[in-house]
């Protein structure tokens, strides 16, 4: 086809029918034109196809990695709610009638106010990939986009104040360790752990004196507001982030 257009272009000048061979070069370039213009046309669908599969393939993944962190806000939730009860048992006693408060009973409070703490285990690789790999630029939904931003900035403030409850059951821990006797608070609480531990030793100072100590009642209400922030004001905050993420998400792959 070359060959075929270069012999006209040719026998034009040959023949000195110059302005006939203006009109062929002005139409070669107009065809050129056009034949680049189509393939710029056909490489950007191309690109856009690419870009669209990709962003398919990255809502849907980031809805199940949503899921799945939503679900984990929820369980640690109510391990913290459960621990917190347990805090609001103990800070009750506080007030309560000591002469009918019963050792045992006391013992597996605190004990259930000690023995754990909750980090939530947050996912967050589809997320990573899709900022490292620049892909979270082309989400075309500006609110998801918005949203996707602002998780990272969220979890990190619950990771913050997750510290908090560790570092206030620490110092919480630390406090009793002097001032209770662990091995009455185990025994009453009949420990898998410490089966075998003899009674008959048992020692003579009771835990409930704890109760009366200002100081630990300042220790145990500054645990139980750390907490209560956590499972109030942060779980629940990330909790609406994540479902108004999936909700995005859904509508647009139903698009």
């Amino acid at each position: 086809m070359i060959k075929f257009f270069r012999k006209i272009r040719q026998n034009m000048l040959t023949e000195n029918k110059f302005s006939k061979y203006l009109l062929y070069a002005i139409g070669e370039i107009i065809l050129v034109v056009i034949g680049i213009l189509i393939a710029l046309s056909i490489n950007n669908w191309n690109e856009l196809r690419k870009t669209n599969n990709n962003q398919e393939k990255y809502l849907k993944l980031l809805k199940v990695e949503s899921l799945k962190n939503l679900n984990e806000v929820n369980r640690y939730k109510d391990l913290v709610t459960n621990m917190n009860s347990s805090q609001l048992t103990a800070m009750n006693l506080i007030d309560a009638n000591h002469d009918t408060l019963s050792e045992s009973y006391l013992s597996k409070t605190i004990f259930e106010v000690i023995k754990n703490t909750f980090s939530f285990d947050y996912e967050n690789s589809t997320l990573s990939e899709l900022k490292n790999s620049g892909e979270l630029k082309n989400v075309r939904n500006d609110s998801l986009r918005k949203y996707l931003t602002a998780l990272e900035p969220r979890v990190l403030k619950i990771k913050q104040q997750e510290q908090d409850v560790e570092e206030n059951h620490g110092e919480f821990t630390e406090y009793l360790k002097t001032r209770i006797s662990y091995r009455k608070l185990l025994i009453e609480t009949d420990s898998e752990t410490f089966v075998g531990i003899s009674n008959s030793t048992k020692p003579r100072k009771s835990n409930i004196l704890i109760l009366k100590n200002e100081e630990f009642e300042n220790r145990l209400l500054t645990y139980t507001l750390s907490t209560q922030n956590l499972i109030e004001n942060h779980y629940p905050t990330l909790e609406n982030h994540l479902k108004k993420i999936i909700n995005i998400i859904e509508k647009e792959l139903n698009k």
